[in-house]
């Protein structure tokens, strides 16, 4: 009997463990911690164009215009490399500042003049180029004689400075042209001398704002420039910037150049506000017919450069920009929608591209309607900071039934 008990009871064993299992399962299945929902982003990258530039381009030459720390922003005419005169003189001042650095404000070494300097003086006068006059055994400092290349555009000091700082013209001509092909600039060619006076320095409009980036990018230089007037160059009385629309229309610099073979030429710095801070633009114009058209035809290409900035608004608040699939499918299709919470603008340059990045999150069943899950963040340039905006979830995602979890263990 106690045998026959035994087998009869192996049914309700294999039932309770049956159900063991189906308990387990149940149990598992509802409970289980599901995988993170992973984003879908419509565009990692959005773009918004901001119609033609304004700019009021001259009719002579070739021009083009740059922001400082930003580059090249747009040209015009025939980038063709054509002699640049005493702009030039940016390239001699930048190259001797490489070798000879000085700090704002101090002097640097004092430089006794000779008589080579003064026979480059006599040369520059018999050729009537424009000159400041010397004397042998005279003493003046490195910064003086900047002034002296920079303000009343002295050939013969520009010389004098190069040979100073390089020991000759041949070495100073390696070492500047080294300079400019580092700036990548190809149609830059330095020629005999370091005045410029020569027709064989040759460059072009887009490279000439490069270096007038440059210039304004050094603190000593952009300084001098910007002066109207020195007083303390040995020799000579006070001496007037040449670049006569120096406080006009917001320029601060550069310089000007004219010869003959060049005709007329400025290379140009000015400041514009733009939102809330100063960017320095640079423009230049190569080939006017005379100096005074070359300065003439500037203004308006500075003016309407100043005011050719624009807001752009990449998104708009409550864009959709990114999605969550919810693989047990629910309300509106399965899907939960990752919108911005304001509006996205980027101040940029009438005429180019805006463009913002997207970086999503995923999330957990736990997520709430308005949570934030990334961010829109616009491209930093010169003249715009980046601005950002939080991507936050338009609703909160449905859980799963009962069903969807016990036919979808894993």
């Amino acid at each position: 009997m106690a045998k026959k008990s035994r087998r009869s009871d192996t049914p309700l064993v294999v039932l309770l463990v049956i159900a063991a299992c189906m308990g387990g399962y149940y149990y598992y299945a509802l409970n289980r911690t599901l995988p993170l929902l992973q984003p879908a982003a419509r565009s990692t990258h959005v773009q918004a164009t901001t119609g033609l530039s304004q700019l009021s381009w001259p009719a002579v030459g070739q021009s083009a215009v740059a922001v400082t720390g930003s580059g090249i922003l747009e040209v015009h005419g025939s980038q063709t490399s054509a002699p640049i005169a005493s702009t030039a003189k940016v390239i001699t001042a930048l190259t001797v500042l490489r070798a000879k650095p000085i700090a704002v404000g101090t002097q640097g070494p004092v430089i006794t003049l000779t008589a080579a300097d003064v026979a480059l003086y006599n040369s520059y006068v018999a050729q009537e180029g424009s000159v400041v006059s010397v004397s042998a055994g005279e003493h003046i400092s490195e910064a003086q004689m900047i002034e002296a290349v920079m303000l009343p555009s002295a050939n013969n000091m520009a010389d004098s400075l190069a040979i100073w700082a390089y020991g000759s013209l041949d070495a100073y001509k390696i070492a500047a042209t080294q300079y400019v092909t580092s700036l990548g600039l190809t149609n830059t060619h330095i020629g005999s001398d370091a005045s410029g006076f020569s027709s064989s320095t040759t460059s072009t409009a887009h490279d000439l704002v490069i270096i007038g980036e440059q210039a304004m990018q050094n603190p000593v230089l952009r300084n001098i420039v910007g002066h109207p007037t020195a007083s303390d160059i040995p020799e000579i009385d006070t001496v007037k910037n040449v670049n006569f629309l120096l406080g006009t229309n917001g320029i601060i610099g550069i310089k000007t150049g004219n010869t003959d073979q060049a005709g007329g030429v400025y290379l140009s710095a000015a400041t514009a506000k733009v939102k809330d801070q100063t960017v320095t633009i640079v423009t230049a114009l190569v080939g006017a017919p005379t100096l005074l058209q070359a300065l003439q035809n500037s203004v308006p290409l500075i003016t309407s450069a100043q005011s050719n900035f624009v807001a752009a608004t990449l998104l708009s608040q409550q864009a959709t920009v990114g999605e969550y699939r919810l693989p047990w499918g629910g309300q509106k299709g399965g899907v939960v929608s990752a919108t911005t919470q304001t509006n996205l603008t980027s101040t940029v340059w009438r005429g180019s591209t805006a463009s913002a990045s997207i970086i999503l999150q995923p999330i957990d069943l736990s997520a709430k309607a308005g949570q934030v899950v990334g961010t829109a963040t616009t491209s930093k340039t010169e003249f715009a900071p980046g601005n950002q905006t939080n991507v936050i979830l338009l609703s909160a995602p449905t859980k799963p039934s009962t069903w969807w979890r016990l036919l979808h263990p894993f």
